[in-house]
């Protein structure tokens, strides 16, 4: 068997999206319900250049657990540039991301399957349509991500300022020296913080969960700060779990709690073997870190040589899917023009920009 289709009990199924249930005078249609199976995937977040994540104040995001003061990185630090890797290979094979992230309005003439798309199903999603909210709830659900590391020693300052051209902090126009100057506090590389990506109640079909590996990619650019200067975090997935229930151990508060006395400087397979021995005795099914990685390359090197096969899945996906939303929120199919012209749009090659 193959781990893929280990992990089929605990996903759901793209050919059963929705259900039928009745008011008693009349049927309604609505997403599958729920049940079941929770699949989790545990990463580890390796910080390869330096890295700001904060919020209102200038210190790095910073949280008391039951052993130690460690960073945090809320969940959107990471979520909101996957998502956008999402959105960017819906458009790769022409089958979504129509619209902007987080800016969605459309006409009360359009089909719901216009705007919601696969990413719509993955990272939730909510679409302004005249004077209602339509709200989409994600599959995969982000946790914190926190680091093995106590915070005195991943986290670094730097001192800036602003100076004029002539290289001084003198104002001309003021005659005063200028004020601005400040510090900057980020995570230094080296740093490893562990993040927790949840499924649960079978909402998420096989399709959908290779979207999400996907999207994780092998590192990317995150942190508002620091995204704009390039990759800076590496993600290496520890393992991939399933069981019928949710598990405490799958929390990463309990995580890093409950590993015991890590050294200061971890090397990332000390780490993933650490935490693979906390979290794999709870599951009933736990895909090692090697076999996890390999799925995730094999996906990877498929969209690296344009692989017919995985442009038809997101193909047949997006017609399904957008059968989902339709039904769910107008309990209509659109017209088979609409549906013609989507299909046609969908297997027409990417045209490279001009």
């Amino acid at each position: 068997m193959s781990f893929i289709d280990a992990l089929k009990p605990y996903l759901g199924d793209i050919n059963t999206l929705t259900d039928i249930s009745s008011t008693g005078k009349e049927d309604y249609v609505h997403p599958a319900r729920r049940l079941l199976g929770s699949v989790t995937i545990v990463t580890l977040r390796e910080i390869i250049a330096p890295t700001v994540f904060r919020n209102s104040e200038a210190e790095t995001t910073t949280i008391m657990t039951r052993e130690t003061c460690r960073v945090r990185a809320t969940p959107n630090k990471f979520k909101f540039h996957e998502r956008a890797n999402g959105l960017k290979l819906l458009r790769h094979f022409n089958v979504g991301g129509a619209y902007p992230q987080n800016r969605h309005a459309m006409k009360e003439s359009d089909a719901p399957s216009q705007a919601f798309d696969l990413n719509s199903l993955v990272f939730g999603d909510s679409v302004n349509r005249g004077n209602q909210v339509w709200p989409v709830k994600a599959s995969a659900l982000y946790s914190d991500g926190l680091s093995l590391q106590d915070k005195d020693v991943c986290v670094g300052e730097t001192f800036h300022n602003r100076a004029s051209e002539d290289g001084t902090l003198f104002d001309s126009e003021t005659k005063k020296n200028s004020t601005n100057i400040f510090t900057r506090h980020f995570i230094t590389p080296g740093t490893l913080l562990v993040q927790v990506i949840t499924t649960n109640g079978r909402t998420m079909p096989i399709e959908a969960f290779n979207h999400l590996l996907l999207c994780l990619g092998d590192a990317g650019a995150y942190g508002g700060q620091t995204s704009i200067s390039g990759v800076n975090v590496r993600t290496h997935l520890v393992g991939i779990y399933a069981s019928k229930l949710e598990r405490a151990s799958t929390s990463p508060y309990e995580i890093v709690d409950n590993l015991g006395n890590l050294p200061e400087i971890l090397k990332v397979d000390v780490a993933i073997a650490a935490i693979d021995a906390y979290v794999a005795p709870d599951q009933e099914v736990a895909i090692p870190h090697a076999d996890a990685e390999k799925l995730r390359s094999d996906l990877i090197t498929r969209l690296v040589k344009d692989d017919n096969s995985l442009r038809q899945s997101y193909v047949g996906a997006k017609a399904k899917v957008g059968s989902l939303f339709d039904l769910w929120f107008v309990g209509d199919q659109p017209k088979k023009s609409t549906i013609k012209a989507s299909a046609a749009s969908a297997t027409a090659e990417p045209q490279p920009p001009m």
